[in-house]
C-alpha cells in the first residue's frame, strides 16, 4: 500500500524517533490504515494496533502481511482489557485520535496501559474557542498551505472524522490534572503535542 503525507503522518518520523529509544511493546491507539504501525514495527518487540474501524482494520491488514510483529485489534480502546504487568507498553502513541473519545476516561485508560517508565505521545486536534485560539489559526493558514503544497498537497485515507469539542486551554488543564509532570504543546498543521513519562513507581 502506498505512502503518503497528511497533517498527522507529518508527526510520524519524530514519533517513532522517540518510540525506537525504548523498543519493547508499542501501543498506536486509533492506527487506522497501520501506516504508523508499519514505519514502528522495525524499532519495536511487538506493535499493537486499535481501531473501532472494521474497514480501516482490513486495509491495515492488508499494508501489514508482511510484518511478523504487529497485532492487530478491531475495537474500542477504552473497553479494551488493561494487559497484565508484564505486558504493559513501553510506549503508547496517539495521533488524532483522542477528540473522537472521552477526554477523562481516554487518559486515564492511556495512563492504566502503560508502563511504569513509559512514555505517553499524544498528537491531537483541539477546539478554537479563545480569541488567542482563532488568531494563531489565521496566522498558521498560510505557511501550512505552502507546506502542504511543498509536500505534494494533503492525501486522506478514507477514516472517521470529528470535530474536536475542547480547547487547548481545556485540554491542558484536564491532562495535568490526570498526567501530572505531563507537556502539552502547540504544534504546527494545528495540532498539540502531549508527552508524558509515566513515574517507575506507578503500577
Amino acid at each position: 500500500m502506498e505512502i503518503y503525507w497528511n497533517h498527522n503522518t507529518a508527526f510520524h518520523e519524530e514519533l517513532v524517533d522517540n518510540a525506537k529509544l525504548r523498543g519493547g511493546r508499542v501501543l498506536d491507539i486509533g492506527c487506522g490504515d497501520g501506516l504508523l504501525l508499519q514505519r514502528l514495527a522495525p524499532f519495536a518487540g511487538q506493535v499493537v494496533g486499535i481501531d473501532p474501524d472494521s474497514q480501516a482494520i482490513e486495509r491495515a491488514r492488508t499494508r501489514l502481511a508482511a510484518v511478523s510483529n504487529v497485532t492487530l485489534v478491531n475495537g474500542d480502546f477504552l473497553t479494551m482489557p488493561i494487559p497484565s504487568h508484564k505486558e504493559r507498553f513501553s510506549t503508547v502513541i496517539c495521533v488524532a485520535t483522542l477528540h473522537h473519545m472521552d477526554l477523562r476516561s481516554a487518559l486515564l485508560k492511556m495512563k492504566q496501559v502503560l508502563a511504569p517508565g513509559g512514555r505517553l505521545l499524544i498528537i491531537g486536534l483541539a477546539a478554537d474557542k479563545s480569541m488567542l485560539d482563532f488568531i494563531l489559526s489565521g496566522l498558521l493558514l498560510l505557511p501550512i498551505r505552502i507546506m502542504d503544497r511543498a509536500h505534494g498537497g494533503m492525501r486522506d485515507p478514507n477514516v472517521r472524522i470529528a470535530e474536536p469539542k475542547e480547547s487547548i486551554t481545556e485540554i491542558r488543564r484536564t491532562v495535568h490534572e490526570i498526567l501530572p509532570g505531563a507537556i502539552v504543546r502547540r504544534r504546527f498543521y494545528y495540532r498539540y503535542l502531549i508527552s508524558w513519562d509515566k513515574p517507575t513507581d506507578i503500577h
